[in-house]
């Protein structure tokens, strides 16, 4: 019986690493290019270099069509990062008004990190809180990711 098993377990392993392969260029420039015209996609945010990587993201998709509506929520201490750093301010700017991205920032991060809310950048609508915010997007039919 136990050669019998292993002679199965040495049958299933050949037949089944026939089936593994990797996904070629092809497959991932397909998988790429499923993104839609009109898609929604929102991310929830929580550090400046996932924030930098979602602003490229969301340039990326509306340089690809303008229909696309992409936001993207502050929450955690990057709400705190934004009001003090001036690079991150810029780019939230540039990305709000010269790509028509959404940005927004969490209302509970802006208590709970004891952020002066005047020192965020205009560009920026805060919500009460982010995950009820992202929820809502969902229930719209909004693609989204946690970061």
């Amino acid at each position: 019986m136990k050669i019998y098993s292993i002679i199965l377990f040495i049958a299933l392993s050949i037949s089944g690493a026939n089936m593994v392969h990797a996904q070629t260029a092809e497959e991932i420039k397909k998988t790429e290019q499923s993104i839609k015209k009109n898609g929604q996609y929102a991310l929830l945010v929580m550090k400046a270099q996932h924030l930098k990587a979602a602003i490229k993201t969301g340039v990326d998709f509306k340089s690809k069509s303008a229909k696309i509506d992409f936001h993207m929520v502050a929450c955690g201490e990057l709400v705190k990062q934004i009001s003090t750093d001036q690079t991150l301010k810029h780019l939230v700017g540039e990305a709000v008004n010269k790509h028509g991205l959404k940005i927004l920032v969490c209302g509970l991060s802006i208590e709970q990190f004891e952020v002066d809310q005047t020192l965020l950048p205009e560009e920026t609508p805060v919500t009460a809180n982010g995950l009820v915010y992202l929820f809502g997007l969902q229930e719209q039919g909004f693609k989204t990711v946690i970061l």
